[in-house]
């Protein structure tokens, strides 16, 4: 695989992932609100939340800390309304959004500072685009990450979550590389690989947890995409491994 100029990463379930999980985040701020609520209760109001489609707007959208925070609330909303627990306080989802905030809620992957240190030895270029709320960029200082970075490209400051084209057409014009010479890592194949295609950019699609061999189940078979295991598959894919 050609070494690309810039490597534009995804962050969650690239670079972090919630510890331990996004339910143990949610079930502790349940818990400082005396709501008694199950792994399982949260679990299934997850699935209505991300079901009903209420994070799915592409864009463009207004941007702005509000605005952000009103995003994030309506899927909190439905999540919590899905366990019965309609109609809680903005204080409750602003502690969400704190605790969310929180070193202690996020763990980065092992693999993540040995490759991005190889690819900056390499001279490589490192970039953030991410669906994610307002704070990503003080979240991803708070975790030692930001500094990696020459952008943080983040959906609620530019107004276009992925896959739409917008976001990676922001992130070009701010990195100032042309399509052709970028590569994009993520782990959605959605959002991050047919995002980044129809604007150009080359792909490899992080499957972190599936077993060698095997495709995520949204992945069609004839798909070219480049799968990997981890950060470390990305660096034997540039020959940078060793």
């Amino acid at each position: 695989m050609a070494r690309p100029a810039l490597v534009f990463f995804d962050v969650g379930d690239t670079l972090v992932r919630p510890d331990p999980s996004w339910i143990d985040v949610y079930l502790s701020v349940c818990h400082d609100y005396g709501l008694e609520l199950s792994r399982e209760q949260l679990a299934g109001g997850f699935r209505v939340a991300l079901e009903s489609g209420v994070l799915d707007q592409a864009g463009p959208f207004e941007v702005g800390p509000e605005a952000s925070f009103e995003r994030i609330r309506r899927f909190d909303e439905a999540v919590m309304a899905a366990t019965d627990h309609p109609g809680l306080p903005r204080d409750f989802f602003e502690a969400l959004g704190t605790r969310f905030r929180e070193r202690a809620s996020w763990h980065v992957f092992p693999d993540v500072a040995p490759a991005l240190a190889r690819l900056a030895e390499a001279g490589i270029r490192r970039a953030v685009i991410s669906n994610w709320v307002w704070e990503a960029p003080e979240l991803l200082h708070e975790l030692d990450l930001a500094a990696w970075f020459e952008a943080l490209v983040i959906s609620d400051r530019v107004g276009y979550n992925k896959p739409h084209p917008g976001i990676f057409e922001a992130a070009l014009a701010r990195t100032g590389v042309a399509p052709a010479e970028a590569l994009h890592v993520g782990d959605s194949f959605r959002n991050d690989v047919l995002g980044a295609r129809a604007v150009g950019i080359a792909t490899v699609l992080l499957a972190r947890g599936v077993p060698a061999g095997q495709r995520p189940p949204e992945v069609p078979a004839d798909d070219p995409v480049r799968i990997v295991a981890d950060l470390g598959g990305l660096l034997d894919l540039l020959g940078l491994a060793g």
